[in-house]
């Protein structure tokens, strides 16, 4: 049986732990990431052994978070175990080690009830993961190792445990230090050369990369804080499991990037023998037009794919479009008007077909009670609740969306109609589309605002294609990734693939 392509999150907090920085319940935790993803660890601040006195006596505040995540061990234990529900949904067991020595690690267990394990040791935290059989995956591991950065020590890092490590999060994006993504959000600092992915794999270490939220109101999978894609056998523990250990994962930054790539038909975490001759495929489909696709061996491109460049504007229509329909804006906090507005929109495709529907939630602002929802779905038509404010918006991006990608003539039709927070009633067709987005205003200003994205074409964001690479040089193994990058920002780095050199 094919392998499939599974969405998560293995990494997230909410009040269960650091409750003075971290909110909402885990059952609200456990009931977002059920509604729109595959699999999600829950992982909260549980232990900081060198952690520094801080200004206003803020470290007590960490210190009675890390005795209430203890306290609530044994009912985390019992949530993670009744909201694991394979085929429809899998939940994983887990917390957070914090070291400013070592750097920061997720522990995830691939049963119920395993062990809240503290430690002042990176060496003991090892024997207990080999004991237990947990997965030790560093995140934010481009910061400067020790303190206050608390990045990823290279010399501390054990690939046998660690068969993956997070390189995006809402802290921003550690391939590199040069690029988008830079680390500003946090006390942290900047990303450093020698704490990046690029340096590791430079130092001969074999680990997949993922990313994942790290997000801090309680919500997995928020939208543009990273997420991780896992190729698995079927939406179980034990098969999500495997594929974690084997490295068939890659991360993406927010939208959804489908992802596939194999040399001499080896899938990305793959370590192949010796081989002089290197087949290379890779196989996009994104959810915005694809500006480019790169294929890197050794941390430099050797490879660049542009779809547009196979696109002819005059080659006809599309068979499918990829539509964004993006909501939220509203009134600067100038205004002092930190409202939170409540949406409730229903699309209706009229000679169209519905082909897939993809939500980009956000986090912010926090709410236990408001819920992102698509509340149903079918091939003609979509309705959905959501909320959106400039207040807590991740990355000031005061905006929510759904996606969807459509089938249809140029005479068909898309019907909005908006209910909440003003009644708006939209009628384009797909032609109007293709050619220019469309903007409606929910009432006089200053107020909130609706975007339906220009359409993209199915030919700008796919892409495939194959090559063959012979190299030259000393090295003993080389390594390949693909890195791919959308028209909207958005990212995708696949896991690398080994080969060993042949002698001479």
């Amino acid at each position: 049986m094919a392998d499939q392509l599974f969405w998560g999150d293995l990494h997230n907090h909410n009040s269960v732990g650091l409750f003075h920085y971290s909110k909402g319940s885990l059952e609200r935790t456990l009931q977002i990431a059920h509604s729109h993803l595959d699999f999600c660890a829950f992982t909260g601040h549980a232990h900081w052994h060198d952690m520094p006195e801080m200004v206003g006596n803020a470290h007590e505040k960490w210190a009675e978070g890390f005795a209430h995540h203890t306290q609530q061990w044994p009912r985390t234990c019992e949530l993670i175990a009744e909201a694991n529900d394979p085929p429809d949904f899998v939940a994983f067991l887990g917390y957070e080690w914090h070291s400013a020595r070592f750097g920061d690690r997720s522990v995830i267990y691939p049963y119920d009830n395993g062990e809240l394990f503290h430690t002042d040791d990176v060496q003991k935290l090892y024997e207990h993961a080999r004991r237990s059989g947990a997965l030790l995956i560093p995140h934010h591991i481009g910061y400067k190792g020790g303190l206050p950065g608390r990045g990823l020590n290279w010399e501390h890092y054990d690939e046998s445990l660690s068969p993956l490590v997070e390189i995006y999060s809402e802290h921003g994006g550690a391939e590199r230090d040069r690029g988008p993504w830079a680390y500003l959000r946090h006390s942290n600092g900047p990303r450093t050369t020698y704490h990046t992915m690029q340096y590791g794999l430079e130092r001969g270490f074999h680990f997949g990369v993922i990313a994942s939220t790290d997000d801090h109101f309680g919500y997995p999978g928020a939208y543009g804080e990273g997420l991780v894609g896992v190729y698995a056998a079927e939406r179980t523990r034990e098969a999500i499991w495997e594929a974690l250990w084997t490295r068939r994962a890659y991360a993406v930054t927010g939208d959804r990037i489908e992802l596939s790539f194999t040399v001499n038909g080896a899938p990305m975490g793959s370590i192949l023998a010796a081989e002089r001759d290197r087949h290379i495929a890779v196989a996009v489909r994104g959810w915005d037009e694809v500006c480019a696709v790169e294929v890197l061996r050794n941390n430099r491109v050797i490879h660049r794919h542009f779809p547009e460049d196979d696109f002819k504007s005059d080659g006809g229509w599309s068979r499918r479009w990829k539509c964004r329909v993006e909501f939220g804006w509203g009134p600067w906090t100038a205004f002092g008007m930190p409202r939170v507005a409540d949406w409730r929109i229903l699309l209706r495709a009229e000679r169209a077909k519905i082909v897939a529907v993809m939500p980009c939630f956000q986090s912010g602002p926090f709410d236990e009670e408001r819920r992102n929802r698509i509340l149903d779905s079918d091939e003609t038509s979509c309705r959905w609740e959501s909320y959106t404010s400039r207040q807590d918006a991740f990355n000031e991006t005061p905006t929510n969306a759904v996606v969807f990608e459509l089938e249809g003539p140029p005479d068909a039709r898309l019907h909005l109609e908006v209910t909440e927070p003003g009644e708006r009633h939209i009628d384009l067709s797909l032609e109007q589309l293709a050619t220019s987005s469309h903007i409606e205003f929910t009432g006089e200003f200053p107020c909130e605002s609706l975007l339906v994205h220009r359409l993209a074409p199915e030919e700008l964001y796919q892409a495939s294609f194959e090559f063959d690479d012979e190299p030259s040089g000393v090295r003993a193994e080389d390594f390949y990734y693909v890195r791919v990058i959308q028209a909207n920002g958005q990212m995708a780095w696949s896991s690398p693939i080994w080969v060993g050199r042949p002698g001479p």
